[in-house]
């Protein structure tokens, strides 16, 4: 790794040079190559974005995902009232309110007495 030429460099035919292509290919950057022909070139890159360390590179495998909460009834959507359910239920708390309101009245006056 430390002793070899950072490109390496080879001709795509030998039986014609006039329409060969020269290609280099990076021994740093696996996956980075250089190609010209006559006066036009061009780059290409396909790889991990790592340099070469002297062993194939294969990333690691993700972890499995985590449970990210308990399936309960503190986080399960329950049915909507019907109309008869909720007219129910505003007449019983206005029962309350009232109730509520009484005894406070009560003991207003007890208080005063």
């Amino acid at each position: 790794m430390f002793n070899t030429s950072p490109w390496s460099s080879k001709v795509s035919t030998i039986l014609t040079f006039q329409h060969a292509i020269a290609v280099l290919r990076s021994n740093l950057w696996p996956g980075a190559f250089a190609y010209a022909c006559g006066k036009k070139f061009e780059n290409i890159y396909i790889g991990w974005g790592l340099k070469y360390v002297g062993e194939v590179y294969s990333p690691p495998i993700p972890p499995p995902p985590l449970m990210e909460y308990q399936n309960g009834p503190e986080i399960t959507e329950g049915l909507d009232p019907t109309p008869e359910e909720e007219q129910a239920l505003k007449e019983d708390l206005e029962e309350q309110q009232a109730a509520l309101e009484e005894a406070e009245a009560s003991e207003d006056d007890e208080d005063d007495d």
